[in-house]
């Protein structure tokens, strides 16, 4: 069902949406919030970029309203009796010390570990996407061909928003009325806003009518902090994450590891997450960067002593004599090329 349903949701869901839609990935989000900061830099419009929270949005989904969302869509009645099969009066049990408690009715949330959970969240979240595009209250950031209102990443949600006195009354207000039908709750504590090019008395009146906390300078999306300035981007994403690097092959090396479980510790512990911020930052990163992580992996490979064979060698395949060590440069200059 999942199968039959992935081929059909990048036809359903708004390009907003890139979560969990094939061909769309987190850093279709991101670099259109660069790309939003840029412009209104650049034109001196304010701009106000909304990150909320959703509490515990899997949790909460409603069925009934999410059956109703496809059938709307046009999907068809065989599809959806066996969807609402899955969902016909499940019931759970709470294991404490062995024993079980007597069996709990589930009413609402979505199956962990089931993959067509992530496909009924972002089908789900449609037409709140719908409301907020549609609402001419609304006021986003002009690109060069269209207008750009919000970004999403499954309930991670960013607004970007002019004319803030009525568009962010407005989003409040979609808010509100979505999450009455459909149980969603925003933790706005826990929902932050980043100001560019807003004039003083736009961000006092924000922080004293909402409970979202300011951001001054900075502001977290998807494990990217987003800044007013561009050149704090690569101070904030990359040099944090070396030191967190280092701090980590502290603990590594005093142990006794082979050279091939040396090189595993660097692919597993720094690439995935240097990887994940290439793609979605598309920003140049200095030579230096570079130089000094080569000069980290060495140091980790050997301890003591001078190195005993030379980067380039132990950057080359196995088939041809290295050790398969990630050249992290060749890695950024791939990101980058695969994003054209």
């Amino acid at each position: 069902m999942a199968n039959r349903l992935t081929t059909l949701i990048p036809a359903m869901i708004h390009p907003d949406q890139v979560g969990f839609v094939p061909g769309r990935e987190a850093r279709d989000a991101t670099t259109r919030a660069l790309g939003a900061i840029g412009v209104a830099k650049k034109s001196g419009e304010g701009l106000l970029l909304l990150s909320t929270d959703a509490e515990k949005a899997f949790d909460r989904v409603s069925w009934d309203f999410v059956f109703s969302v496809m059938r709307g869509l046009g999907v068809g009645p065989f599809f959806m009796q066996c969807l609402t099969a899955l969902y016909d009066a499940p019931t759970a049990r709470v294991r404490v010390n062995g024993a079980l408690s007597a069996p709990l009715t589930v009413k609402n949330g979505t199956r962990q570990c089931c993959p067509l959970s992530p496909l009924l969240f972002a089908l789900s979240l449609e037409p709140l996407l719908v409301a907020i595009h549609s609402n001419s209250d609304i006021v986003g950031i002009q690109g060069h061909a269209s207008e750009h209102k919000l970004s999403a990443y499954a309930d991670d949600l960013l607004f970007f928003l002019t004319n803030v006195d009525s568009s962010l009354p407005a989003v409040m207000s979609e808010l509100d009325s979505y999450g009455s039908v459909a149980s969603l709750k925003i933790n706005h504590d826990k929902s932050e806003f980043l100001g560019v090019s807003l004039a003083d008395t736009t961000l006092e009146s924000v922080r004293t009518n909402y409970p979202f906390r300011h951001c001054p300078t900075s502001l977290r999306y998807l494990d990217i902090w987003l800044a007013t300035s561009s050149g704090r981007l690569f101070d904030l994403n990359f040099n944090g994450i070396l030191r967190s690097f280092r701090s980590d092959l502290s603990d590594w090396t005093s142990k006794y590891i082979s050279w091939l479980g040396r090189m595993a510790v660097l692919k597993m512990n720094l690439l995935p997450s240097l990887l994940y911020r290439f793609h979605a930052l598309p920003i140049a990163i200095p030579a230096l960067f570079f130089q000094t992580l080569r000069k980290d992996f060495l140091l980790f490979i050997w301890p003591k002593g001078r190195p005993r064979v030379g980067f380039a060698v132990l950057c080359r395949p196995k088939s041809r004599g290295g050790l398969a060590l990630p050249d992290v440069k060749q890695y950024y200059i791939a990101c980058h090329l695969l994003s054209y």
